[in-house]
């Protein structure tokens, strides 16, 4: 019955009974032996204290025998009283010595010395009238062997005792546990191996007897109870979730492949159009070429009859005549610049973008040394951002620059105290390159066609151009990814603000494909 029970509350891999019983085992074993090593100490000092006791006794109960037996020679006596001294318990060694030595002198022995042992000497006197003579010594010597003895048995019978107390007490803990809980776990194992959260299943419930309220285990069935339903609760959102997720990646394929034509599509145009973008320059090219060439023959022929007619009949021209020939000149000199002008836009538009990190503010610099060289009349105050750098093509932001700066210093020509500023700014996450000036400014309802060729919006009387220089802004800036716009009110200056992406990835080159066909 109970080796059934014992294999029952350790059977198979029951980890936390055999542990449970190796830790009572333990600490109830050693509980056991400090504590025995406490009695056993306690015991040595007793017996210690007893063969102490004895052998004062002995002194008290033989001294004065002794010494009446030694004084008077009794051997017989001495023998007698010897023998009774050796008989006592733990005496092992008993012997007597007369005083003075010699062969002569008395010594009688019985016993003999082994192991440890507590020894005493005593002296034997005689009294003589008033005075005391020593006539001997008493030798007593008890074995502490028995005394081990005793202790080693008693610490046999303790142990053997505990012991058995011992694995009694931790047998009935553990079976006490096994009956109170490990069974219960065990219970609540097999049910959770069963649990299926593909099928139905039903609570858990514990094989005991309750009486009164929940206890801890009845705590634990009920938060196991709660977290299986839940976990079948999220089995079941997932499988929801899972059944529309296959739809949605389904749905998401159709789109990624819709996207993929669309690209495609997309990239087929792009290749296209820049085709078509290529052609178109090259053609814009040969007509600008072309005409700055079919022009400047006629023009080149006007401008000789006019010198000629000029040195020729000056004298006998009038004023209205030498006007006519004044304004002759004039418009050569125009068309000329127009010519120029229109192969610079051109140029703009059809070279291939060398990309390198630009000093911005060396560029400007030098398009300000420039215009004070060509105008050193004029006193401009100029502002120049430090350490302005940007990725972009060397001679095309020369010629944005230059535009932007030429443009400034022209509209704020007017202005006796003229400033002109060049800085950078962060706006929107977006690096932005600002030309402000303090000139006559232009009013904001025209400015959709500020940067269209050859549009102005200052009479040419107020201001020389031709209307070519924002037009080339615009596109240096297209070919760079970025745009170009204006801010302003009238006599209260401008600001002009321009962007540099100049990125060359495939998507960025799509972009700077369709930024730079709208500037166009």
């Amino acid at each position: 019955m109970i080796q059934s029970i014992f294999s029952k509350v350790l059977r198979g891999n029951q980890r936390i009974g055999k542990k449970l019983l190796i830790w009572i085992l333990f600490f109830s074993s050693l509980i056991t032996l400090m504590l025995s090593a406490v009695q056993l100490y306690i015991d040595y000092k007793v017996e210690l204290s007893t063969i102490n006791v004895r052998l004062d006794e002995i002194e008290r109960s033989y001294q004065d025998s002794l010494e009446a037996s030694l004084w008077n020679v009794d051997f017989q006596q001495l023998e007698i009283q010897l023998e009774g001294i050796k008989r006592l318990p733990d005496i092992q060694i008993v012997s007597i010595s007369e005083k003075g030595g010699g062969e002569a002198a008395i010594y009688l022995e019985k016993g003999k010395s082994e192991g440890k042992s507590i020894a005493k000497e005593y002296e034997l006197v005689h009294q003589d009238g008033d005075s005391e003579i020593v006539i001997g010594t008493l030798y007593v010597e008890a074995s502490l062997s028995a005394v081990y003895q005793r202790l080693i048995q008693k610490a046999i019978t303790i142990m053997l005792v505990q012991g058995i107390k011992t694995f009694l007490v931790s047998f009935i803990i553990l079976f006490l546990f096994y009956r109170l809980v490990t069974r219960h776990i065990i219970q609540m194992e097999h049910f959770l191996k069963d649990v299926d959260l593909r099928h139905s299943f039903s609570e858990l419930t514990l094989d005991r007897n309750k009486n009164g309220n929940d206890d801890e285990l009845d705590h634990l069935v009920g938060a196991y109870n709660a977290m299986v339903f839940d976990l079948r609760h999220a089995y079941d959102d997932i499988r929801t979730v899972n059944v529309q997720l296959k739809k949605d990646i389904a749905a998401r394929k159709e789109a990624e492949a819709e996207v993929k034509v669309l690209n495609d599509e997309l990239e087929r145009r792009v290749e296209l159009r820049t085709a078509e973008l290529e052609a178109a320059n090259k053609e814009l090219n040969s007509f600008c070429y072309s005409v700055s060439h079919d022009l400047r023959a006629p023009l080149r022929r006007v401008d000789g009859f006019r010198r000629n007619l000029a040195g020729m009949y000056a004298d006998k021209l009038d004023q209205q005549g030498v006007h006519y020939l004044s304004r002759m000149e004039a418009c050569t000199s125009e068309m000329n610049a127009m010519i120029d002008s229109f192969l610079v836009l051109s140029k703009s538009t059809n070279t291939e973008l060398l990309l390198e990190d630009v000093k911005l503010t060396d560029v400007v610099h030098r398009a300000v040394y420039r215009l004070r060289e060509k105008d050193p009349d004029r006193d401009v105050t100029v502002n120049v951002q430090k350490n302005v750098k940007a990725r972009c093509d060397a001679r095309l932001i020369e010629l944005l620059i230059s535009n932007l700066i030429d443009n400034a210093w022209k509209y704020s020509s007017k202005n006796d105290s003229a400033t002109i500023s060049f800085y950078q700014e962060k706006i929107n996450g977006e690096v932005v390159y600002i030309v402000e000036d303090n000139g006559a400014g232009f009013n904001m309802d025209f400015a959709a066609n500020l940067f269209a060729p050859f549009t102005r919006l200052h009479k040419l009387s107020d201001f020389q151009g031709i209307g070519i220089g924002l037009a080339t802004v615009k596109r240096v800036a297209a070919r760079h990814g970025g745009r170009v716009w204006a801010e302003s009110e009238v006599d209260k200056g401008a600001k002009f603000f321009f962007t540099l992406k100049a990125k060359t990835s495939l998507s960025d080159k799509k972009a700077s494909v369709m930024a730079y066909t709208k500037a166009v």
